[in-house]
């Protein structure tokens, strides 16, 4: 091996010095109260951290984020049955739920919130797994150092994911009204494809029989290179919803929690600024149409599930293909929010445990891990790291671990790095050895938590396993990414292959049917008497500390900082048949004092300033409505970003991607308008300009030095 893989190897495994942790107390829960009502509360509040933070999710071919757009969020759904039995869904949209932010999480609902009666037990945490949400909050050291650019666990983004996901469900928990519970589902084609044909084809008559459900369902065909036409029906394609509707208020939606299985990963590995990705545009889309409809203020959340080998169908990888996938997605949610659906309000059933997962063997990645995914590949793979990459000889197999092949001892040439293996076992490959996993019923619906990403094959075993044990028949439905993330798990064919999914099954060819066997396990139990919950400790090793945040940038012309700026941002900005960056869409640039997140310890306010178009009318300056609904950055025509940092100052700017309705209408396009900001000191404005008058300037609208009202 050549001296420069050995180099991208010894960056890819970071030495972790110093230690950090977290730790806490869960108290034992209060018990049930009856009510004699079936009851439902939602609620969705802003997560998006403060610029700076490297995104999670692509490793070391990751970014660090510059600003947002499409914010981040925590929805919240609470259950009570007549009986009192409780339970809280959560989706946040975040890369990864450890198990320690949602032990985090559970302990201030109780102890913060006072809300005594929702322990840890009745709670699924669950990642939409964006990969342009934050790294470094992991309660495990592996992952503070290998899931994102630069290695380290950020205590101030703990503390503050988990203050705002507690206040999440809190809010939920308050909002409690009686309710019914509805069940549909429904085929939501186009929207992804397989990204590991080989391995899939080989799980025999359950690859067969799945893509044989498929044939008929129209076929969204993009350039994928690997697996045909297959690649597009070896995928479970089913969008599954529990919608909760108010048995008060005639009806209204309470909240939608919508299933489906795909990485939400439009957005390529060069996006500089958070985003939920194709889960946030098809929420918000759903969300701000039923609201501008009259409709209320419904919750809709995704809930991801045994996505690991699935991908978004994407071509280009940039803000137009999001919005087009994600309006798709969108679609199918709004035909089951109509559509009737089937009652299944009824008592409300959990089990929960842990699966010791190390009790196989010990923890270890295969050679092509490094390679990436299929056609989503990493730079190693120029490194040459391919799928595939096997140990055949049973004398050099890591033990337990069968053909996956070691790179640190198999493909390295460095007397370094192989005498520094033992300690790199013992200090870097340091994953969870257990996680939790439970199973939980509202009435005939089972919902079954995966602590990671789960092959589509192994989802539908693990589906038909948990469903034989329960006594309930009904559907059930896979949370994925759910209460702690160990990497990946598939079937014992998938991982004698070797691809990127097979390699990065940490804990041997069994993990999976580990994960079956107990949740099953659980199934079985769930009917039966609930056990009785004692207050109990949480301890986890996090690694080394580090602070992340807005930080001083490089000092450039203002030319070579504004190119800059738009050219990171082209798969944002990109348009035109040459598809180059739009360099003159109206934007705003204010300064601000750096954001710190000591200002939102006890504010209920979003670190990221928020941005909203005003347009003139003859009462005055009113909010510019699009299609009847408001135009801000809760959206997806806004790009807001940090331009430069200096002597605790930042240079903000937000950008305007007027949507078609507005380009395409004369008395829009000749309007007034002007953007107004909530930074972190106060409110700036801009001075009114029209479309055109902005791009005879090359989009500025002006530049604000202190805002025109401050925060009181």
């Amino acid at each position: 091996m050549k001296i420069a893989k050995t180099i991208v190897l010894i960056i890819a495994f970071p030495a972790i010095i110093g230690c950090a942790g977290i730790s806490g107390r869960l108290p034992a829960p209060a018990e049930p109260v009856a009510s004699g009502e079936f009851n439902s509360g939602a609620a969705k509040v802003d997560i998006t951290p403060i610029p700076g933070y490297p995104m999670g999710g692509y490793a070391i071919a990751g970014y660090i984020s510059r600003g947002v757009w499409t914010r981040l969020y925590a929805r919240a759904v609470s259950f009570e049955d007549p009986e009192g039995r409780s339970m809280v869904i959560v989706s946040a949209d975040l890369w990864a739920m450890p198990a320690g932010l949602a032990d985090r999480v559970a302990e201030l609902v109780a102890r913060k919130h006072g809300i005594e009666r929702l322990s840890r037990e009745q709670m699924i945490l669950a990642a939409t797994h964006t990969h342009n949400g934050p790294g470094n909050f992991s309660s495990s050291k592996f992952y503070n150092q290998m899931a994102s650019l630069e290695g380290g666990f950020d205590r101030a983004l703990f503390d503050f994911l988990a203050d705002r996901i507690a206040w999440a469900i809190a809010e939920s928990w308050k909002k409690r009204e009686p309710a019914a519970v509805r069940y549909a589902q429904g085929q939501v084609p186009g929207i992804a494809r397989n990204r590991s044909i080989g391995p899939f084809k080989k799980n025999g008559s359950d690859a067969l029989e799945l893509i044989e459900s498929n044939k008929g369902l129209p076929v969204r065909k993009t350039d994928f290179p690997i697996g045909g036409d297959k690649a597009y029906m070896a995928i479970d394609q089913t969008l599954r919803m529990i919608k909760i509707q108010s048995a008060t208020r005639g009806g209204e939606l309470i909240a939608a929690l919508a299933f489906y299985a795909v990485h939400p990963t439009v957005m390529n590995t060069t996006t500089r600024v958070y985003s939920s990705d194709i889960f946030g545009v098809a929420t918000s889309i759903v969300e701000n149409s039923l609201h501008a409809a009259g409709r209320g203020t419904p919750v809709v959340a995704m809930i991801n599930g045994a996505e690991g080998d699935v991908a978004a169908n994407w071509k280009r990888r940039d803000r137009e293909e999001t919005i087009e996938i994600g309006r798709l997605l969108s679609t199918g949610i709004l035909d089951l929010i109509e559509g009737p659906g089937s009652d299944i309000t009824g008592p409300i059933k959990y089990s929960f445990g842990e699966s010791r997962l190390s009790e196989l063997t010990g923890p270890a990645s295969g050679a092509s891990t490094l390679c990436g995914a299929e056609a989503d590949w990493s730079f190693l793979r120029d490194a040459g790291f391919y799928e595939g990459m096997k140990q055949e000889d049973p004398e050099r197999q890591m033990p337990g671990q069968w053909v996956k092949r070691n790179p640190l001892k198999d493909d390295i040439e460095s007397n370094m790095i192989k005498s520094a293996y033992p300690w790199i076992v013992k200090n870097v490959m340091r994953p969870p050895a257990s996680v939790p996993i439970g199973v939980y019923g509202i009435g005939p619906v089972t919902i079954a938590t995966l602590p990671g990403e789960f092959t589509t094959v192994l989802g539908k075993r693990i589906a038909k396993a948990v469903a034989r044990e329960r006594s309930e028949r009904g559907p059930v439905l896979l949370a994925g990414l759910a209460n702690e993330y160990i990497s990946y798990f598939c079937t014992r064919e998938e991982y004698a292959e070797q691809h990127y999914e097979g390699a990065s099954m940490i804990y041997g060819p069994s993990a999976g049917e580990r994960i079956r066997d107990d949740l099953a396990g659980l199934a079985k139990t769930m009917d039966g008497k609930e056990p009785r919950l004692k207050s109990r400790k949480y301890r986890y090793s996090t690694g080394s500390g580090k602070s992340f945040g807005v930080k001083q940038f490089d000092l450039v012309s203002h030319q070579d900082r504004l190119k800059a700026f738009h050219y990171t941002l082209d798969g944002l900005l990109r348009g035109g048949e040459n598809s180059l960056p739009v360099t003159d869409n109206p934007r705003f640039i204010w300064i601000d004092d750096n954001p710190r997140w000591s200002d939102y310890r006890s504010s209920k306010l979003s670190p990221m300033p928020a941005v909203a178009v005003e347009v003139l009318s003859p009462d005055g300056w009113k909010r510019l409505k699009v299609d009847g609904i408001d135009e801000t950055d809760e959206g997806t025509d806004f790009v807001t970003a940090v331009v430069a940092s200096l002597i605790d100052k930042t240079r903000w700017s937000t950008i305007w991607i007027p949507p078609a309705s507005v380009e395409s209408d004369p008395v829009l396009r000749e309007a007034e308008y002007r953007f107004v900001v909530r930074g972190n000191t106060g409110l700036f404005i801009s001075p009114p300009f029209t479309i055109e008058s902005a791009r005879a300037k090359s989009g500025l609208t002006g530049v604000a030095r202190k805002p025109v009202e401050r925060e009181s």
